[in-house]
């Protein structure tokens, strides 16, 4: 009877350790597709070079002046947001090629 008992502890305690294993494994799997599909994502993320940004905000700004001639606040308003974007596109290029130039500078936090 005792033998028993024991054969059933140490039954329900390999199952229990087999399904923490399976759950961390699924979760494993998870967080790796995850990662993959982040990865996949950033390598085909809209990187523009100096010269195509600034060919963008030109033909931005033709398109707002002649649109928004009577509106000359909103007009600088989106001016100002198209500078920041363009700035910012620039910026995003110059930082994901910048360890590539400079391997040996650490990068600011």
């Amino acid at each position: 009877m005792e033998i028993l008992i024991i054969v059933i502890l140490v039954g329900v305690v390999i199952y229990g350790l087999m399904e923490k294993r399976e759950k961390k494994g699924s979760k494993l799997d998870s967080d790796l597709a995850v990662q993959k599909a982040q990865k996949d994502a950033d390598a085909y993320a809209d990187v523009v070079s100096y010269g195509q940004v600034q060919e963008r905000k030109g033909q931005l700004y033709e398109l707002i002046d002649a649109n928004l001639g009577e509106h000359p606040e909103q007009l600088v308003q989106l001016k100002n947001i198209i500078e920041d974007w363009a700035n910012l596109k620039v910026e995003s290029f110059e930082n994901r090629r910048s360890w590539v130039r400079n391997p040996g500078q650490k990068k600011e936090d």
